[in-house]
């Protein structure tokens, strides 16, 4: 072993402080990088970004320290761990897909939308696509109509039939086709 005053100690010493100073920066490096992480982790940013439930879509209060929230609630995380178990042995889906669904509803048809209805009805008469069977309801559904038609002031008056003229000459200018090729009925 060599004494502290030979060339050969005092140069094993200088190699073992460069090692000592290259570690020791090396480390200064890595500790200046974790020190940024951690600031970046604890940052009231990454803090804020957790604000909806992973289950219901709630809002999340994040508390100021310890570990940032998934869920809203302890029933939320439970809910989320039920799923997740019960998709790891093949039992539900993993995803919960909501869709809204439109449901026709049946309009009550205004003044406008019975010439196109009728029409259709005339159409449909035409091409045998209504069944025979049905035909007397539908025979007794628009004597009704027919009725309530006579009834009215308008018609009875002969108005209707001056209407009807001024409507076939603006047709016959203009060659639109008509409604009907035959009245509704007995006049």
């Amino acid at each position: 072993m060599a004494s502290k005053g030979t060339a050969d100690y005092r140069r094993r010493r200088a190699e073992a402080e460069l090692r000592r100073r290259a570690k020791a920066e090396r480390t200064a490096r890595v500790s200046r990088r974790t020190e940024a992480d951690v600031e970046d982790k604890h940052s009231p940013e990454r803090r804020a970004a957790a604000t909806a439930c992973a289950w219901c879509g709630g809002p999340i209060i994040a508390r100021s320290r310890g570990p940032i929230p998934k869920w809203c609630s302890a029933t939320c995380r439970h809910r989320a761990w039920e799923q997740t178990r019960a998709a790891a042995s093949g039992r539900s889906a993993v995803d919960v897909v909501e869709r809204l669904v439109e449901v026709a509803v049946p309009v009550t048809p205004t003044r406008r939308d019975w010439l196109p209805l009728l029409s259709a009805l005339a159409s449909q008469l035409d091409d045998g696509r209504i069944y025979d069977r049905d035909l007397p309801d539908l025979s007794d559904a628009l004597g009704a109509v027919l009725a309530a038609y006579r009834r009215r002031e308008y018609v009875r008056s002969g108005s209707i039939d001056y209407q009807r003229q001024v409507r076939a000459r603006q047709q016959a200018r203009h060659h639109v086709p008509t409604f009907r090729s035959q009245p509704l009925g007995p006049a």
